[in-house]
């Protein structure tokens, strides 16, 4: 579940609702993609995950949605296939692009307390310039 800015300074998820996410349309490239997802939502942190299902199923990224898109097209298992297979690659390329875009400094990572265990998770959101801690 996506993050608020509050939570992303805190270091740690609290149990409240989801953040808002808004979806992007489609770029030449997936670092632009990525970047326009983050853009678009600049007041939220996202997994990677989080990230991949953002930008691979553009108009809208909730799960209930993506769900009923995989039902609506079951009796075209050729399609679905595809669309899986498909799915696959932008997951590759997406990861890629991400870890380039950390790297460049772009994209910020950080890990966030998700579990009263102690566990955490890796968040990304743009780097806007304003101190991450």
């Amino acid at each position: 579940m996506p993050i608020s800015d509050d939570e992303w300074d805190e270091g740690s998820r609290a149990d409240s609702g989801a953040a808002e996410t808004t979806p992007v349309g489609e770029y030449e490239t997936e670092k632009d993609l990525i970047v326009a997802f983050l853009s678009e939502n600049v007041d939220s942190a996202y997994t990677r995950p989080e990230i991949v299902r953002g930008v691979d199923f553009g108009d809208d990224a909730r799960p209930e949605t993506i769900r009923e898109t995989l039902t609506e097209i079951q009796d075209e298992l050729v399609d679905l296939t595809g669309d899986l297979a498909a799915s696959g690659m932008v997951v590759d390329d997406v990861d890629e692009a991400l870890d380039e875009l950390v790297a460049e400094e772009t994209v910020t990572e950080k890990e966030i307390r998700t579990g009263d265990d102690g566990s955490t998770t890796t968040y990304y959101r743009l780097n806007t310039g304003e101190a991450d801690e």
